[in-house]
């Protein structure tokens, strides 16, 4: 089983995106006692209109993890059983943390913002 989510993991750790309009969906789970958001990883053109929707769908407690991406001004609260979306524009290229605001030590990620 470890296996097969680490395979999950990798193959969807990834996300490269060709059009100006790019969305996804990313999902916090948790295996092993570690929670994540899977994918952790994503990859967008600079001058994108990007949408996320989040779907909370860890069943341990506690029940809302945060998801932030501070360059952008995101920083929202995920409840278990209650997605979020959320759009912006990447304006700027770099490679940013993405990570849990409530609980720093777990549920990380970047997102890789790219020239044309």
């Amino acid at each position: 089983m470890n296996k097969l989510w680490v395979f999950f993991a990798v193959l969807l750790t990834v996300n490269l995106a060709n059009a100006a309009d790019m969305e996804f969906t990313v999902v916090a789970i948790e295996s092993e006692g570690a929670k994540f958001w899977i994918p952790g990883s994503l990859i967008v053109k600079k001058g994108s209109k990007v949408k996320i929707n989040r779907v909370n769908a860890i069943k341990s407690e506690p029940n809302t993890h945060g998801y932030a991406i501070d360059e952008f001004g995101i920083k929202q609260v995920i409840a278990r059983g209650e997605p979020k979306a959320v759009t912006f524009t990447a304006d700027k290229t770099g490679l940013f943390a993405i990570y849990c605001h409530q609980h720093p030590k777990h549920i990380g990620g970047q997102l890789l913002v790219i020239d044309k």
